[in-house]
């Protein structure tokens, strides 16, 4: 009787030590998520968030994670990544003019297994769906929008099993969610200040910080850059006979028509005065040349009514690349001659301002290319 009663203290004492150390772990589980739950809030912008949330596999013993985000208005790939001119491993986008069916399709809460992962590789384009053996799959959900899609990979099957910790997830899901929107929209009101208060193209600080990281981006590439400088003709007549308003107009107008020719991705900036600058990233000189011409067409064709009266302008540009000075000219052989010289972002504005101060000089509205000979042996 009494070994019957010091086997069944045993037994309990057994039970009680896995329920203490079931407690502790869950402990442990939940501190690590409100310590990383909290992190996620306080990212201060989006190198420091996405790494929180892409970083984490070892953590929370997950083999892989992914992230894809939806850009309905073209912006948010914009907002969070061209700032710091990096690629996210695990990090996608996707837009509602493609994938508007498909974005409707996902589920309203996180949803775990193994069974949906053929369902959803679409979203975030995984190479070989049997290399994972169940995954979790979380909803960023505000309000009634998705804003983006995360997905758990675990290459061990009873990782993730149907209706297991669904509770947790959905408030994972809901923190990172309102961690990304805070994010963009920070990135938002930062933008506010690079912009030009008048005509709402970026300023000259912007330009500035962005040149020399476009530059650095495409160098990395192998990939063309061209430069558009653009100013606008006679423009002091516009103010002396029309006024200062409609100058004011004018720029305005310009503006607008320039970002309806060129790519979100694209700068548009108001360099000084009546003169812009645009950027044209992993973009050639033919192409941009093309880019150029329309802009120049659609602001001879299309007049700006002043006082009931049209106001016909025209531009001159003048445009260079960043190819154009890859190599020293003057170098013994240019092919083999790869050294950058350490002022590459000055020479290209200095032959893209060359350029436009060529197309003033002969005659106005027109495009001129900046042309550089290159010493061969």
């Amino acid at each position: 009787m009494e070994e019957k009663r010091l086997d069944e203290n045993r037994h309990l004492r057994t039970q009680l030590d896995k329920l203490l150390k079931e407690a502790r772990r869950n402990e442990h589980t939940q501190t690590s998520f409100d310590d990383f739950a909290f992190s996620v809030v306080a990212a201060q912008g989006p190198k420091e968030l996405f790494k929180l949330i892409l970083d984490t596999q070892k953590k929370f013993r997950i083999d892989a994670i992914l992230l894809c985000l939806v850009d309905r208005f073209h912006e948010v790939e914009r907002l969070l990544t061209e700032s710091y001119q990096r690629h996210y491993p695990g990090l996608s986008f996707i837009d509602t003019d493609t994938s508007n069916l498909l974005i409707s399709d996902l589920p309203d809460r996180p949803i775990l297994g193994s069974r949906f992962l053929a369902k959803y590789d679409w979203l975030i384009n995984i190479e070989n769906t049997t290399r994972y053996k169940s995954a979790a799959l979380l909803p960023l959900k505000r309000g009634t929008e998705t804003i983006g899609i995360q997905l758990l990979l675990s290459k061990n099957a009873s990782r993730y099993t149907e209706g297991d910790g669904t509770v947790f997830l959905h408030k994972l899901s809901a923190m990172i969610a309102i961690s990304i929107e805070n994010c963009i929209n920070r990135q938002r009101t930062l933008e506010l200040g690079y912009q030009d208060g008048l005509t709402h193209a970026y300023n000259r600080r912007y330009f500035d910080e962005r040149l020399t990281n476009e530059i650095s981006r495409c160098l990395r590439n192998n990939t063309d850059l061209v430069c558009l400088f653009l100013d606008v003709d006679h423009f002091k007549q516009v103010n002396d006979i029309y006024g200062h308003q409609a100058g004011d107009a004018v720029l305005i107008h310009l503006v607008s028509l320039m970002t309806d020719q060129v790519r979100a991705s694209d700068i548009v900036t108001r360099y000084g005065g009546e003169e812009f600058a645009i950027l044209l990233p992993d973009t050639g000189l033919q192409l941009a040349h093309e880019v150029a011409e329309r802009i120049r067409k659609n602001v001879e064709i299309q007049a700006l009514v002043v006082n009931n009266k049209a106001l016909k302008i025209t531009v001159s540009i003048g445009m260079a690349s960043l190819s154009q000075i890859k190599y020293y000219p003057g170098s013994t052989n240019a092919k083999a001659s790869k050294q950058i010289p350490d002022n590459f972002d000055k020479r290209l504005l200095e032959n893209a301002d060359q350029a436009l101060y060529q197309a003033k000089q002969t005659g106005r509205n027109q495009v001129v290319i900046k042309r550089m000979a290159i010493n061969q042996a």
